[in-house]
């Protein structure tokens, strides 16, 4: 499986994809001053109230980064899966003395973890800067403190969680067309969803655990649904 994956690698160039999720980081660094400091714009504004404090501030920012996560990955997902199989190229693929299930996990892994990595090393950095930046520039109404730091990995851990699970779902969607566009679609749409979801209920950590639970289970239904449209394709 190693090797697949070093060969997957060699095959599709990750370097933009990493530059990808450094200009995500940079711009959701951007987003995370702008709630911050919002509240102060305007004090009596009652809608604006929702970024004040870390409690709310932290998840409503986790949440729109899962968004921007999800659709990297079904990016992603579009050039590693729906592109490889479609049109021609599935001939190389299955000419190769390796199971289809085998290759096909290969991509699903190296989509997922670098979907969950690089979302949790983005929001690492983004909160660590913050932290040590907030206090100089009297951003937030309260210190950024390594409890808060700590409920901010949490968040972003189940997050990315969510994002990369939500990045299968959309592939298997665009999967039925072939379709790199109704993949993207898919993900946003079901990202938009997600959003609306769990920003209502950011305030309950364990709910969110038990809804990343319900996502990885779902994302694993439709892998092995996926998997198995891969094992019973025929090559024209």
């Amino acid at each position: 499986m190693i090797k697949m994956i070093k060969l997957e690698l060699r095959r599709n160039n990750i370097r933009t994809y990493v530059i990808a999720s450094i200009i995500i980081a940079v711009v959701m660094l951007g987003f995370l001053y702008l709630f911050a400091y919002a509240p102060k714009l305007e004090p009596n504004d009652k809608d604006l109230e929702i970024f004040l404090g870390y409690n709310n501030l932290i998840p409503l920012f986790g949440v729109l980064n899962m968004a921007a996560f999800c659709v990297l990955s079904a990016v992603m997902y579009s050039k590693f899966i729906i592109e490889d199989y479609s049109g021609k190229r599935p001939i190389l693929l299955f000419s190769y003395p390796i199971s289809r299930k085998k290759i096909l996990f290969s991509k699903l892994s190296i989509v997922s973890i670098f979907t969950i990595f690089s979302m949790i090393m983005s929001n690492f950095i983004i909160f660590l800067i913050f932290g040590i930046t907030e206090k100089s520039m009297n951003l937030a109404s309260e210190d950024f403190t390594v409890a808060i730091m700590l409920q901010a990995i949490k968040i972003t851990v189940v997050m990315a969680i969510i994002a990369a699970s939500i990045g299968i779902i959309a592939t298997s969607i665009g999967f039925i067309k072939k379709s790199v566009p109704t993949t993207i679609v898919s993900a946003v749409l079901l990202a938009s969803l997600m959003c609306n979801i769990v920003a209502n209920t950011t305030s309950s950590m364990t709910f969110m655990y038990i809804f990343s639970l319900i996502m990885v289970f779902v994302g694993i239904l439709f892998s092995l649904n996926l998997i198995h449209k891969v094992n019973l394709m025929e090559v024209e």
